[in-house]
C-alpha cells in the first residue's frame, strides 16, 4: 500500500478548517452574551419612543417606550442599564409626575397664600409663566426650541413686562385728571390717543400672556402624558383664558418640588440656582 504524504496533509487541512468553523472567535462569543433585562410598570398610557424616568433601587434611569406603545399599568421588559453610565447621565433630576397633574388647578394655596409661587402667579403671571418656560427650555412663544432660541427667554419676558408696566404707569399719570374728573370733561385729542394706545397695549399684553400660557400648558400635558379632564381639545386654551393665574401657579408646582426646595420670586427657575433641573 503506497503512502501519499500530500493526501495526508490535505486531510489535516480540511479537519483544521472544520475545527475553525465550529469554534467561534472570542468577539463572536462575547456578542452572543445575554443582556440582562428588567421589568418596568408603565406609569401611564404612553406612545412609542416616549422617554420617562424609572426607579431601580436608589437610582433613577431613563426608559424608552418600546414599539407599539404601552398602556397604564402594563408590564414590559427593557435592557438593564449599564453600570458604566457617564456622569452626565447620573446628574440628579427633580421627578415630574407622569400621567396626571401633581395637583388641581385651584391648588394655588397648597403651600399657603403667601408662598412665593402663589404671589408670583397672582401679581406677575407673565414672569411666573416665564419661569416655567425657563425650566422646560422653551422659546419665547412657549414652544419646544433649540438651546440658542431658549437662552435668555426669561430675561426678555421680564424686560417686556417691566417696559409694559412703566409705559402704562406713565400714560395713567398723564391721563389721571381726565380719568378721575367728575362729570364729563372734553379731553384733548392727545389724551384720546393715549387712551387708545393704552387699550391696545393692554390687549396685546393680555393676548401674549394667554397665548404662551396655552402653549406651555399644552407642552406639559404632551410631554408628561397628562390626558385632558374633558376631551374637548380646548382645555388648555380655556385654562389660559379663564383661569390664567391659577394655571400659572399649577404649572409652577408641577415642574419643581416645593416640598423640598424653597420658592424664589424673580429668579429664572423660581427656585434657588443650585436646585436640580427637572427630569
Amino acid at each position: 500500500m503506497s503512502f501519499n504524504p500530500r493526501s495526508d496533509e490535505s486531510e489535516k487541512g480540511a479537519y483544521a478548517h472544520l475545527e475553525q468553523s465550529l469554534v467561534a472567535p472570542d468577539e463572536e462569543l462575547q456578542a452572543t452574551t445575554a443582556i440582562p433585562m428588567i421589568e418596568v410598570v408603565a406609569p401611564a398610557t404612553l406612545s412609542e419612543g416616549y422617554k420617562f424616568e424609572a426607579q431601580l433601587g436608589d437610582k433613577t434611569y431613563q426608559v424608552i417606550v418600546p414599539p407599539g406603545g404601552i398602556e397604564a399599568g402594563q408590564k414590559f421588559m427593557v435592557p438593564m442599564p449599564s453600570e458604566t453610565l457617564t456622569e452626565s447621565m447620573m446628574i440628579p433630576k427633580i421627578k415630574v409626575p407622569v400621567g396626571q397633574w401633581k395637583d388641581g388647578i385651584f391648588g394655588c394655596c397648597a403651600y399657603g397664600p403667601f408662598h412665593n409661587h402663589c404671589l408670583m402667579a397672582a401679581f406677575c403671571p407673565m414672569i411666573a409663566v416665564g419661569q416655567v418656560i425657563h425650566r422646560l427650555k422653551l422659546n419665547i412663544w412657549g414652544k419646544p426650541s433649540s438651546v440658542a432660541e431658549s437662552t435668555g427667554v426669561f430675561q426678555r419676558i421680564v424686560a417686556a413686562t417691566l417696559a409694559y408696566t412703566a409705559f402704562i404707569i406713565m400714560i395713567n399719570v398723564v391721563c389721571m385728571p381726565f380719568d378721575s374728573a367728575e362729570g364729563y370733561v372734553e379731553p384733548p385729542s392727545f389724551i384720546i390717543s393715549l387712551w387708545v394706545i393704552r387699550s391696545m397695549c393692554h390687549y396685546i399684553y393680555l393676548g401674549f400672556l394667554i397665548y404662551i400660557t396655552w402653549n406651555v400648558r399644552h407642552h406639559i400635558r404632551k410631554t408628561y402624558a397628562i390626558p385632558e379632564g374633558v376631551k374637548s381639545g380646548l382645555e388648555d386654551l380655556c385654562c389660559a383664558v379663564f383661569c390664567n393665574h391659577c394655571t400659572a401657579a399649577q404649572m409652577l408646582r408641577h415642574t419643581t418640588d416645593y416640598d423640598t426646595y424653597n420658592a424664589t420670586c424673580c429668579t429664572e427657575k423660581g427656585v434657588p440656582d443650585d436646585v436640580p433641573d427637572i427630569a
